[in-house]
């Protein structure tokens, strides 16, 4: 594969079923999973259609191009395709140049017009979406359209007119966003002389590291905060890798509270296992099942607003 990461895992964790979670709190700057595994199989195979079942109300798919802001390199595109609406979420993940306006009820619907009318645009064109593309580049090219809250929407929709496929290319860019806005480069192999990390964060320093990733994952959706499980897991390795390093090198830390209490807790699960040792497991640790409680606990059953509201 022509992709290339880095991946900083501390502790092992296991999901709320028992099942092994490698990449969590793992501060995921991972190659994008294989291409070979990933992908709508073709143009005519689990793509799904625009509302197939009536539930989403038709919605205007009006929306902006962001300016390019250097970071759309490592996301390859089609000639006359464009991934700046994915790339400004590196610098700026608050950025909403697709969904503005939008509850997430319509950009769930938007998504999907927007990503039938790319896979209709290279059948059209000779060249169908291939999953296994070079570089990921047919990816790109079919959500480049969308930023940052409109692929976790699609990430965590749950109408069913994503497929598991889609789902998973979302989450994988949403992964590449995080990645390269931390300093750990993340994209095709033959650009990784070119990473200039954001801010200048050096890689090596986990405390730069974990500030960067925490600083950076408070700006993104509301919606992402409240409905993605892993956000809360990522946002509490951050703050941990960031106090970790600290701790080691006897600096004060700052504080970095994300201002969500199910975050904390889980933090405070991590601190714990920590102190505990070999022979204990995340999973069964009070924290560890209270702050998962607590998360589900507060999930809204529908994003109604029309605007995105942050911290």
């Amino acid at each position: 594969m022509n992709i290339e990461g880095v991946s900083y895992s501390n502790i092992r964790t296991f999901g709320r079923a028992g099942s092994v979670k490698e990449s969590v709190p793992t501060i995921h700057a991972y190659a994008i999973q294989s291409y070979q595994e990933l992908g709508p199989a073709g143009i005519n195979e689990s793509l799904g259609t625009y509302d197939p079942t009536g539930k989403v109300a038709p919605t205007a798919t009006s929306y902006t191009v962001s300016p390019p802001n250097g970071f759309e390199i490592y996301m390859p595109v089609r000639p006359g395709f464009a991934s700046n609406n994915l790339a400004i979420a590196v610098t700026d993940p608050s950025a909403e140049p697709f969904s503005s306006g939008k509850t997430k009820s319509e950009i769930v619907g938007a998504a999907r017009k927007a990503i039938d009318a790319r896979y209709a645009s290279m059948a059209e064109s000779g060249a169908p979406f291939r999953p296994k593309s070079n570089e990921a580049v047919d990816w790109y090219s079919v959500f480049g359209d969308l930023d940052r809250r409109a692929l976790n929407a699609v990430r965590t929709d749950e109408t069913g007119i994503f497929s598991k496929e889609e789902k998973e290319i979302a989450q994988s860019i949403m992964i590449q966003q995080q990645s390269l806005a931390m300093g750990l480069y993340h994209g095709p192999t033959r650009l990784a002389g070119t990473f200039a990390a954001k801010d200048d964060v050096d890689p090596s320093d986990h405390m730069a590291v974990g500030k960067a990733g925490a600083l950076w994952l408070d700006q993104v959706s509301l919606e992402e905060k409240t409905t993605s499980s892993g956000w809360m897991e990522q946002r509490a390795a951050a703050q941990y890798l960031y106090e970790s390093g600290a701790e080691q090198t006897g600096i004060k830390p700052d504080n970095l509270s994300s201002g969500f209490k199910f975050v904390d807790m889980l933090l405070q699960a991590y601190r714990e296992l920590e102190q505990l040792g070999e022979g204990h497991e995340l999973n069964y640790l009070p924290a560890y099942q209270k702050a998962w409680q607590m998360f589900v606990d507060q999930v809204p059953a529908e994003q109604s607003t029309s605007t995105t509201l942050f911290f």
